[in-house]
């Protein structure tokens, strides 16, 4: 198996340059990935343990945040170097990553694999979630780098479970942290010689802590001007359509709403403002005129956004995949969301409790809207539900920390 993976990973390393020309994401991947040798190997010898932490995207970041921010208030702190895969995480969090170096990593190719952990030399590493790179496990393994799997979550029928070679990369761990109970069953049917714990998901110390920092953005605050807010996070179409309708059919003044895109776009926000025929503001403007439509052309606004929200609609779970319910959640304020969920145990739980309200047609986002406008009580017993959930989980961090204490 190593031998086909390793030919097809040879074969996509050689077809990415030339169709990096036509893709601007793929080129952006492309020529970070050439700076990566420049940054290791100018590293100088450090006289600390130094950690490596992998993540793939934005999201496995946030979850990665707690861990380093913990690594980081230590007596004598370890240098930590952090690897993106995601030019949509690295491209966002580069200039504020808490590390001492961040970059891309390299394609995974037994050669890339010994010359990055040759230069970096890491003491130990840590992977996020499900971030599982054979040649990569293969050369830690070869010089004795013990190697933990955080924040780790796999669901029945993942592509991982249908080979043998999925068992193999499990094993390769020296223990695998679980977000959730689903998961540690499965990793351990799948590695059942390695260390596997439930630690949980970090993602509820990162946003419980982000959620006693933040302060109300005073440009925000002055466009809700007290009324009842709803915010959009992640928008997709879908998500979008709800609101153009609403709005249509809704003309109370005393109503507005901030959408916050998945993918902000010049022709996104040029398009809501033509199908919704009313004056929209849009963040990058300098002025915010008296609007009931807000547009976060702009990305890594979205948790500060959600502190003035009365209620928030996060995106995604309609169709394309719900994004992350918790940001709202630990600042206390209901949250709808679209009825493909199943799949996130964490959103399971919050429906559950009561915090969370799924929608799943024009007619039952309008009804809901409508009982939360009439009903402020409402409002403030699902937002309190879903404060003390978040609650309730948090120190996952800790765990964490505990399980690699030895090796810092």
């Amino acid at each position: 198996m190593f031998t086909v993976y390793g030919f097809i990973t040879y074969f996509a390393q050689g077809l990415f340059w030339p169709l990096s020309f036509f893709n601007a994401k793929l080129n952006t991947w492309t020529k970070g990935r050439r700076q990566t040798w420049k940054i290791i190997a100018g590293l100088p010898k450090q006289d600390r343990k130094t950690v490596w932490l992998h993540v793939a995207s934005l999201g496995e970041y946030e979850q990665a945040v707690p861990i380093l921010q913990a690594m980081k208030s230590q007596a004598t702190p370890p240098f930590v170097a952090v690897s993106f895969f995601s030019p949509s995480g690295y491209e966002v969090v580069k200039n504020r990553v808490l590390a001492d170096v961040v970059c891309y990593l390299p394609l995974d190719t037994p050669s890339n694999a010994k010359r990055f952990l040759h230069h970096l030399n890491p003491d130990v590493a840590l992977f996020v979630k499900y971030e599982l790179w054979p040649n990569y496990l293969k050369t830690l393994r070869h010089r004795k780098i013990p190697h933990f799997l955080v924040a780790a979550r796999f669901y029945k029928g993942q592509a991982l479970f249908n080979y043998r070679f999925g068992r193999k990369l499990l094993s390769s761990f020296e223990a695998i942290l679980c977000q959730d109970q689903q998961s540690l069953e499965l990793a351990q049917q799948m590695a059942p010689n390695t260390s596997v714990s439930l630690a949980g998901d970090t993602r509820f110390d990162r946003v419980y802590h982000l959620a006693e920092e933040l302060h109300p953005v005073e440009r925000i605050e002055k466009f809700v001007n007290q009324r009842f807010c709803l915010v959009v996070g992640s928008s997709w179409p879908e998500e979008d359509q709800l609101i153009i309708r609403y709005l249509k059919e809704n003309l109370r003044d005393d109503f507005c709403v901030i959408i916050a895109p998945h993918r902000p776009s010049k022709s996104h926000s040029d398009g809501l403002r033509s199908a919704l025929n009313e004056p929209v503001v849009l963040w990058s403007e300098e002025e915010t005129p008296s609007s009931r439509v807000l547009i976060i052309d702009h990305i890594g606004l979205l948790n500060q956004v959600y502190q003035s929200a009365t209620i928030a609609l996060v995106g995604g779970g309609f169709k394309t995949g719900l994004h992350n319910t918790l940001e709202p959640a630990a600042l206390g304020i209901p949250v709808l969301i679209g009825p493909q969920y199943d799949t996130f145990p964490e959103v399971v739980e919050l429906v559950k409790q009561g915090g969370l309200l799924v929608v799943h047609d024009y007619e039952t986002f309008e009804e809901a809207l409508s009982n939360f406008q009439k009903q402020s009580r409402l409002v403030t017993e699902m937002g309190t539900l879903n404060k003390s959930e978040i609650i309730k989980h948090v120190g996952a961090t800790q765990k964490v920390m505990k399980a690699i204490e030895n090796y810092l």
